[in-house]
């Protein structure tokens, strides 16, 4: 996740697995098509989904969920671009600065099926 415009100055992934931040870029691993076995022989797509809400402050922490980052990012243009190697969006509307909290479900921390990014005004 990073503003479009920053020229994806995103940080280095952390090997150990887990999210890698710095104030232009997140990255958050999740589960890719690769990491699961189908058990009738044939290919099922492993797929994250990633839900993004706006809030004008940071909300309460969902029932089940772990935080595995709070923090801020560098937003100049108000858009958060959002997107793995297969695809992408753009989400329009962010402040300039975006407080920032990635939440997972408490029992899928190290490979995560959905992710909760909530945003608000830093």
């Amino acid at each position: 996740m990073s503003d479009p415009d920053l020229g994806g100055e995103i940080p280095d992934v952390d090997p150990s697995g887990g999210v890698s931040a710095n104030e232009k870029g997140i990255i958050v691993p999740v589960r890719h098509a690769q990491d699961i076995e189908s058990f009738e022989g044939d290919f099922e797509w492993a797929e994250a989904t990633v839900t993004v809400r706006l809030w004008s402050d940071p909300p309460d922490v969902d029932d089940g969920c772990t935080i595995v980052f709070e923090g801020w990012l560098a937003t100049p243009t108000g858009r958060l671009w959002i997107g793995d190697a297969d695809e992408n969006t753009v989400a329009e509307g962010f402040p300039t600065s975006t407080g920032i909290r990635v939440a997972l479900k408490s029992d899928d921390l190290d490979s995560p099926e959905q992710v909760w990014v909530d945003a608000w005004k830093a």
